[in-house]
């Protein structure tokens, strides 16, 4: 008995001790994000059942200058997709459908997919037409309207595949829209309530749930922002949720994320045989509802969510029972870098802070060849000019707004996220490439024709 007893001391003592020594590692890694503007948010990280790292970072309300904390719940985004697919796979553990099913024994009159799979749908390798390639998608993005199965079809279901399904590996979120729309058709209920029956209900996640506008919760909702500075807010709207569906329209918090893990690592949501199928890589790294990645010569699971204004990141690592999740109310693309660098402080291995932007300075003859019109669409122009030595970006009739160098092709614009590269083809500077956020636009230069 003394023995046991002082056993367990020695384990917990031990823990203590392990925790204290990375945590503040992971906060100097995580301030020099936000010195950055690149992290405001909350983060969780345990380690062998223990939580050796928990802190919320910056505001969830800038205006009203509400800082964050730890309960605080956001929209997580494609991270979604990881929920969607345990439903799924339940459906199979039910013997309610068959990875092999094709897609028309649930929607014949999808003749397009006659020869699509749940399996291609699970691991983005059914060529289904991207609904984000669809304009009249993004102009309703932000309509109130309740959107039909049938109407959330329409805006890929008449366009041909892009290759044969099982041969390429094409991220697509019209593939888990259409693995929910199945899933209300095999339960003969909604995704929210199928949501609620398989995974919410037996794992007490309360702060976890399906259209983040009827979130009930006020004082644990947050505002997302495209950007968030000392200095400057951009706030975002929300997405309908119909819209985003099952493939990204769920909204949690670090410690509901952390229950759905626990549930899964336990084998509670699903058996061992399947959790072990759903990660295991098709093709491109890509299970069922899942990356399976190489870090640092160790096998990590982990997938991550982006949607206007939020960001997600959930990474684990089953065999020293890691988990790391990570939540922002901000538009970030580093967020899976800094999961990834977290982990490797886990692990004692080598790892790098983020280093500001440092502008350098180029000779106003070599400027001069960026000046140009750069055209994106019709009603989407940018302008190039130099001033004095600098190079400045017009928007359409917008203000011009200061470049600065990074390097002879990267420029970026301070204490936005927003950078320009420019592009050559022959020798010469053919195209400008804007990336703010997440999206990325392409801008062919305009042959003058003086």
């Amino acid at each position: 008995m003394i023995k046991h007893l002082f056993l367990a001391v020695l384990i917990l003592v031990s823990s203590n001790v392990q925790a204290q020594s990375y945590e503040p590692k992971i906060d100097s890694l995580i301030q020099a994000y936000i010195k950055l503007n690149k992290f405001n948010g909350v983060a969780l990280v345990t380690k062998n059942g223990n939580k050796v790292f928990e802190k919320a970072y910056g505001y969830s309300n800038k205006e009203k200058n509400i800082l964050h904390t730890k309960e605080n719940i956001f929209l997580i985004g494609s991270l979604s997709k990881s929920f969607t697919a345990t439903i799924i796979m339940k459906l199979v553990e039910e013997k309610k459908l068959s990875l092999d099913d094709k897609v028309t024994k649930y929607l014949p009159e999808y003749t397009v997919a006659s020869q699509v799979t749940i399996q291609h749908l699970l691991t983005h390798t059914a060529g289904i037409y991207e609904i984000f390639r669809n304009p009249t998608y993004f102009k309703q993005a932000y309509d109130s309207k309740r959107f039909s199965s049938e109407e959330k079809m329409s805006f890929f279901n008449t366009q041909p595949l892009d290759f044969v399904p099982g041969t390429k590996f094409s991220y697509s979120n019209s593939g888990y829209i259409l693995l929910g729309i199945i899933i209300e058709i095999i339960t003969k209920d909604t995704y929210e309530n199928a949501l609620k029956k398989y995974i919410l209900n037996p794992l007490k996640m309360n702060n976890t749930g399906y259209d983040y506008k009827q979130l009930k919760h006020e004082k644990k909702k947050v505002i997302g922002y495209s950007y968030l500075s000392k200095t400057r807010q951009i706030e975002t709207k929300l997405w309908n949720a119909d819209l985003l569906f099952s493939s990204g329209a769920l909204y949690s918090s670090t410690a509901d994320i952390y229950k759905f893990y626990k549930g899964l690592t336990s084998y509670k949501l699903l058996s061992k045989e399947n959790l072990i199928q759903a990660t295991n890589p098709f093709i491109g790294g890509y299970g069922y509802g899942w990356f399976i990645d190489s870090l640092a010569n160790d096998r990590v699971i982990n997938h991550g969510g982006n949607i206007d204004g939020f960001t997600s990141y959930l990474l684990f690592h089953p065999k020293n029972d890691i988990c790391i999740i990570l939540l922002n109310n901000i538009t970030s693309s580093t967020l899976e870098t800094i999961g990834n660098s977290i982990f490797k402080i886990l692990t004692d291995k080598p790892y790098n802070l983020p280093k500001p932007k440092q502008e350098i300075q180029i000779p106003q003859e070599e400027l001069l060849k960026y000046i140009g019109s750069y055209k994106v669409s019709d009603d989407y122009i940018m302008k190039i000019t130099v001033e004095n030595a600098n190079l400045f970006l017009q928007i359409n009739n917008e203000k011009k707004i200061k470049l600065s160098a990074e390097s002879n092709k990267l420029f970026f614009i301070k204490d936005e996220d927003i950078t320009l590269e420019f592009v050559s083809k022959d020798g010469n500077i053919s195209e400008l490439k804007l990336k703010q956020g997440l999206s990325t636009k392409y801008g062919e230069k305009e042959v003058s024709t003086q």
